[in-house]
C-alpha cells in the first residue's frame, strides 16, 4: 500500500512540475495577461497606445518596423492596425510598398474620431507631409462598445483636449457605461478569475474558442446588452455567416437617436474643418471610408437583385449603414477634403476571393478581414493618394 501511495505521489508531483513548466513557457512565449487593458499604455491625449510588449509594436506604441519615417501618417482603428494579419500585410504597409512613401501606421483597436484628431495634431513630424484617416463609420461614432480611446478622452480630458474642445466647439457626450468595458463589462466568476491568473488555462480557452468559432459555434458574448446567444444569420451561395449581434451593434452605431452617437456626428464637420485647415498649413489630409463585413455581403446580393432571399433584419440593418454612408459622403464633400470609399475595392476582392477560393474574412464572427481584405484597403488608399495629387 505504501508503495502505491509513493507511485501516486510521484505521478502527481511530476504532473504538477510539468504544468508549472508549461505555465512558465506560456508566460514567457505569449502576451499574458492577454487583456485589452494589459496591452495598453495610458496616453493623456490619445487615450492609450499599444504596449511595446505587443509583437511588431515600436517604442512609440504603434505598429511599425524599426526606422520607419513619418512622411505619411495612416490614422485609424483596428482596421488600420491590421488585425488578423502581420504588420507587412496591413494596408499602411501595403500602401508604402505600392507608393514608395514612408507610411507610418498610427492605427490601434479602440481608436475613434477624437483619437484620430489627436494623432494628426500631435504625431506629425517635420518630415510629415500627408495623412490618411481610415474611418470605419460603423464604429467611429459609437462610444458604447467601439471607441474606448475616445471614452478615456471624454472621461478625463487633458489640457490639449480642453483647449481643442473650446477651440473647435466640440460636443462632449457622457459615456453611458464606463471605459475599457471590454475587460470589465461583466462580473468575473471563478473560471474568469482563474484565467486571469493561469496563463496555460487562458491559452487553452483561447484555442478552444477559436476552434469552436471556426466550426460555426457562437463565441461567448461579454457585452452586457447582448448576453444571450446570438442568432447566426446564414446566406446563400456559401457566403460566410454573420451573427445578428453584429447587426444589432452596428445598428446602434448609426442611430442618431442615441445621444453620444448624435454628439459625435455633430463633431464630425468641426473635425473635418480642422483637418482641412491642416491641409492648408502643410499637412495634406485625406479620408478613406472602410466598409463593414456585412456591407460587402449586402453588396454581393444587391447587385444580383437577390436581397429578397436574405433575412429582413440583415437587409434593414445594412440599409441603415448605407444611409450613414450618404451622410458621410455629403459631410466629406462639404469639407473639401479628398476622400474615397473602399466598398468597391473590397467588393472586388470578395469576388476575386470566391473565384480563387481565398477567404476575405475569417470563418469566425470577426469583422476584420484577412490579407485579401487589407490589400483591397491598400488599393483604395492608393486611389486616394492619386486623388490627393501625391507624386
Amino acid at each position: 500500500m505504501r508503495g502505491s501511495f509513493f507511485k501516486i505521489g510521484v505521478v502527481l508531483g511530476a504532473t504538477m512540475l510539468s504544468l508549472l513548466a508549461a505555465e512558465l513557457v506560456v508566460r514567457l512565449a505569449t502576451i499574458y495577461p492577454n487583456t485589452i487593458a494589459s496591452n495598453r499604455v495610458p496616453d493623456p491625449d490619445m487615450g492609450f497606445r499599444a504596449s511595446a510588449k505587443v509583437p511588431e509594436v515600436d517604442a512609440n506604441g504603434f505598429r511599425n518596423p524599426p526606422g520607419r519615417q513619418r512622411e505619411m501618417l495612416a490614422v485609424g482603428d483596428s482596421h488600420t492596425f491590421g488585425f488578423n494579419v502581420r504588420s507587412n500585410e496591413s494596408w499602411p504597409a501595403r500602401l508604402a510598398q505600392r507608393s514608395g512613401l514612408q507610411v507610418y501606421n498610427l492605427g490601434s483597436g479602440g481608436y475613434g474620431l477624437l483619437t484620430y484628431h489627436a494623432a494628426l495634431m500631435l504625431q506629425r513630424r517635420p518630415e510629415t507631409k500627408y495623412a490618411i484617416v481610415g474611418l470605419f463609420p460603423t464604429n467611429d461614432f459609437e462610444l458604447y462598445y467601439a471607441s474606448d480611446a475616445d471614452c478615456l478622452i471624454l472621461d478625463n480630458p487633458s489640457a490639449f483636449w480642453r483647449e481643442q474642445r473650446e477651440k473647435l466647439g466640440l460636443d462632449w457626450p457622457a459615456y453611458p457605461v464606463g471605459c475599457l468595458h471590454n475587460d470589465y463589462d461583466t462580473q468575473p466568476g471563478l473560471y474568469e478569475r482563474l484565467k486571469a491568473h493561469v496563463a496555460l488555462l487562458a491559452l487553452v480557452d483561447d484555442v478552444a474558442t477559436n476552434v469552436a468559432g471556426y466550426f460555426g459555434r457562437e463565441q461567448k458574448q461579454k457585452f452586457p446588452s447582448w448576453t444571450r446567444k446570438s442568432e447566426l444569420l446564414t446566406f446563400p451561395d456559401g457566403v460566410f455567416p454573420i451573427t445578428l449581434t453584429r447587426i444589432e451593434k452596428h445598428n446602434r452605431s448609426v442611430d442618431l437617436s442615441v445621444p453620444e452617437v448624435a454628439a459625435m456626428w455633430a463633431n464630425l464637420p468641426r473635425l473635418l474643418a480642422a483637418w482641412k485647415q491642416m491641409s492648408n498649413e502643410g499637412l495634406q489630409v485625406g479620408v478613406m471610408a472602410i466598409p463593414s463585413r456585412e456591407r460587402i455581403v449586402f453588396e454581393y446580393f444587391s447587385r444580383q437583385n437577390r436581397l429578397g432571399e436574405l433575412d429582413p433584419r440583415f437587409v434593414e440593418g445594412v440599409q441603415r449603414q448605407i444611409s450613414l454612408e450618404t451622410k458621410l459622403r455629403q459631410a466629406l464633400e462639404e469639407s473639401g477634403i479628398a476622400f474615397v470609399f473602399a466598398v468597391e475595392d473590397t467588393y472586388r476582392a470578395f469576388l476575386y476571393g470566391r473565384q480563387k477560393n481565398i477567404p476575405l474574412y475569417p470563418n469566425t464572427n470577426d469583422g476584420h478581414p484577412l490579407a485579401l481584405g487589407y490589400l483591397a484597403y491598400a488599393n483604395a488608399a492608393k486611389r486616394l493618394v492619386d486623388k490627393m495629387g501625391i507624386r
